[in-house]
């Protein structure tokens, strides 16, 4: 049985004539817990009830081991001036993309203003078409959550109420190419702290379902797995981040 479900988009798909008008409740919650930031060496921690607590994505890239190798092969394959020029060029992509499905959630139609050319207008566009199509609710955007039962914390994109009324947790993805493999599995991972830490402290509802949405060129995979599937694996990854630290601490 795949833990996958999968829905893709492609550009083509839609005829939209115009600026598409957001049509998803934005509801914003309010969790009964405060939560900041600090940088230590460089390292993101999270501060809650006066206690520090690592952050979800440090874990993960901490105890990727395949993922860490394989970077480093191509590293070195390419030159490590090419890979930071591309990492750069990737991860400037990310943020333009991600701000730009914040901002017409939440109705800041500044978000229309980040595109640089008519493809771009189009292609956000798009997003848009599939955001409306897929979702009922936004309910949380750049949220710190924290889970005292993993011990970590983190910054989730957005929780939502899709169409079927289900609660989930929604991360964006962008690149030229598929994510799949390890590296979707680490999404899921995240995703799936995000979904418990963030049901530990709303009574409202269960966050029971993950959605990555990743936002390729010629289409939008729309991919969507249950936490249930994850959450032994993630504890395995926990505990091996526990012996990394304390290792590291003496």
């Amino acid at each position: 049985m795949s833990t996958w479900t999968e829905l893709q988009f492609p550009v083509t798909s839609y005829s939209i004539n115009g600026t598409p008008q957001c049509t998803i409740e934005y509801t914003p919650i309010m969790l009964p817990v405060t939560i900041t930031e600090t940088l230590r060496d460089g390292t993101r921690w999270y501060l809650f009830e006066d206690n520090l607590y690592p952050s979800i994505s440090q874990l993960i890239s901490a105890t990727d081991e395949e993922g860490n190798k394989s970077l480093q092969q191509w590293r070195q394959r390419v030159g490590h001036a090419t890979a930071a020029e591309i990492t750069q060029k990737a991860a400037s992509r990310g943020t333009r993309w991600h701000k730009f499905c914040e901002n017409f959630v939440t109705r800041q139609h500044i978000g229309w203003s980040l595109f640089e050319s008519p493809e771009d207008a189009a292609y956000g566009a798009h997003i848009a078409a599939v955001l409306n199509t897929q979702l009922r609710a936004v309910v949380a955007t750049e949220m710190r959550v924290v889970s005292t039962t993993y011990g970590i914390a983190g910054r989730m994109d957005m929780a939502v109420q899709l169409q079927d009324g289900r609660y989930a947790i929604l991360d964006f993805k962008t690149g030229k190419k598929r994510k799949s493999g390890t590296r979707l599995d680490n999404y899921a991972l995240q995703g799936t702290f995000y979904a418990d830490a963030l049901t530990e402290h709303w009574s409202y509802g269960i966050i029971d379902t993950v959605v990555i949405a990743q936002l390729l060129p010629d289409r939008i995979l729309w991919q969507e797995t249950q936490p249930a599937y994850w959450r032994d694996a993630l504890r395995k990854r926990v505990n091996m981040y526990a012996r990394q630290v304390n290792t590291i601490l003496g």
